[in-house]
């Protein structure tokens, strides 16, 4: 049986990763995990000599299928979710969540790592897997491989739940999102926006069939030109209100997910041994407690504080002179537009006039050039194909050249190289733009990760975003914030 989740080759074929196959792909994955982790949890009682082959490394061995087939779940559900996906994802979601929860609180399993963890052999290893070691001991612990049988049912029961809660709540700021849209028909409303969002405005409404009108949504692209730009306070109002909406209103309500959240993350932290979640999540981070982190942003705010006052201050007072008003504290909807009056005025800066400056290929072309010159790389883009997953298996035969897949036609596949040796490092995609099927955000991630050990295997990762589309007569030109975007997720 065909596994298409669990591909093994570098660069996977995304039009067979149907929400219909991940059921029984997943199911495989764990079956196939939890006879690793019985073999590596039996090691005692067959009184083999533990080391790291078949300890720590077995270990990270038997959970690679499961971890590439959820992963690649996982990131569909990001950037194509879909009804069909959406089931199928929540079916499974309490199987895998108990699966992983289950890890560390496994006792013969955690014997077997403790005792070859604390073994004075560990000392003869690579300094790399002294590290593997470390840190996978201080997973187990921090997960709660030491609390007692009772305290573990707990454990078990709120991951289970914080993996629905959080789920949900994510689906609920997609659904609420794509819920929204703003037509306008009257093109006196629309004073002060910039011909880019105008134009991005009446395609986005012909794409939905409204002729003559221009269509606003709560995405990034539309949302900030208009509470930038929009000389209608009203329109600001509006857009900025329901933006403000977004899960907190039925039927896509995040309010008491969030209570409930915060309530199991509590608990959960306290069964551990910590105070708060704050102490549990930054206990093995630079900032060490929580107390820290809270301290450090009350010494940011005290010394920002001056200057935003100062600023509000100028920033009411410009207001007031240009409407003749009487001065009066700005509407959260009125920040960002007087904000970019005054700084056209006063600086002669506009950040809309600096887009033609930065066409996204552009932009990629340098940031390429710049990382090449750095770290002595080779980048250069992969011919793919896109493939839509509900065409027939003869429509698909029309890749004769056996090009890798994409999983959406704007997405783009990358090599990149040791600029001396020519080896391939690895292989990423790139998908900048948004739609109604992906999260909001940017972010990067890994879909599999290579290994130096032995013979050298790439890796394969991913960089998403959602910056300015193209248009149908326009390249996508960005913004100046878009393009620290764009760098800060490749770095």
């Amino acid at each position: 049986m065909s596994h298409s989740f669990l591909q093994t080759k570098l660069l996977p074929d995304w039009s067979d990763m149907l929400p219909s196959k991940i059921e029984a792909d997943i199911s495989h994955a764990l079956t196939l995990a939890r006879g690793g982790i019985e073999a590596i949890s039996n090691l005692l009682e067959a009184e083999t000599v533990l080391d790291y082959t078949n300890t720590f490394a077995a270990f990270e061995k038997a959970l690679e299928p499961l971890n590439t087939a959820w992963g690649f779940v996982n990131h569909l559900d990001s950037v194509n979710n879909s009804k069909d996906l959406r089931k199928v994802y929540n079916a499974m979601l309490p199987t895998v969540t108990q699966f992983y929860t289950d890890i560390p609180l496994n006792p013969n399993l955690w014997k077997v790592l403790k005792r070859y963890g604390q073994s004075e052999s560990v000392a003869q290893l690579s300094p790399t897997q002294q590290r593997h070691i470390e840190e996978t001991l201080a997973d187990f612990k921090e997960e709660g491989a030491d609390l007692p049988d009772t305290k573990k049912d707990e454990v078990r029961k709120i991951q289970k739940e914080l993996a629905e809660l959080t789920q949900k709540y994510s689906e609920n700021c997609l659904d609420a999102t794509n819920a929204w849209e703003h037509i306008i028909t009257d093109a006196s409303q629309l004073e002060g926006l910039p011909k880019s969002a105008l134009q991005a405005a009446k395609e986005s409404a012909q794409s939905k069939g409204h002729e003559n009108a221009w269509r606003f949504t709560l995405e990034a692209t539309s949302y900030i030109p208009v509470m930038s730009y929009a000389k209608n306070s009203t329109l600001r109002k509006t857009v900025w209100q329901a933006y403000q909406s977004i899960g907190r209103e039925d039927p896509y309500n995040n309010q008491d997910l969030v209570t409930q959240i915060l309530k199991l993350r509590h608990t959960y932290a306290q069964i551990i041994g910590k105070d708060t979640f704050a102490e549990y999540t930054t206990n093995r981070r630079m900032v060490k407690n929580g107390h820290s982190a809270s301290a450090f942003i009350e010494s940011m705010h005290t010394q920002i504080k001056p200057a935003f006052d100062s600023e509000c201050a100028l920033l009411k007072n410009y207001k007031a002179s240009k409407t003749g008003q009487a001065e009066e504290a700005l509407e959260p909807w009125d920040i960002a537009y007087w904000s970019e009056q005054h700084q056209k005025e006063h600086y002669q800066f506009d950040e809309e006039v600096l887009r033609p400056y930065f066409p996204i290929n552009k932009v990629i072309d340098g940031l390429f050039s710049i990382c090449e010159k750095l770290f002595h790389l080779s980048i250069e883009p992969v011919e793919a194909i896109y493939i839509d997953p509900e065409t027939s298996q003869k429509d698909k035969e029309r890749n004769p050249k056996q090009l890798p897949e994409v999983w959406h036609p704007d997405v783009k596949l990358y090599n990149l190289y040791d600029a001396q040796t020519k080896h391939l490092l690895g292989s990423f995609y790139a998908d900048w733009h948004p739609r109604e099927s992906k999260r909001s955000g940017a972010w990067m991630n890994y879909l599999r990760t290579g290994s130096r050990a032995e013979t050298h295997t790439p890796h394969l990762g991913l960089i998403c975003g959602n910056v300015t589309p193209p248009l149908k007569e326009t390249p996508s030109l960005l913004t100046h914030h878009e393009v620290e975007t764009i760098f800060h997720e490749f770095g």
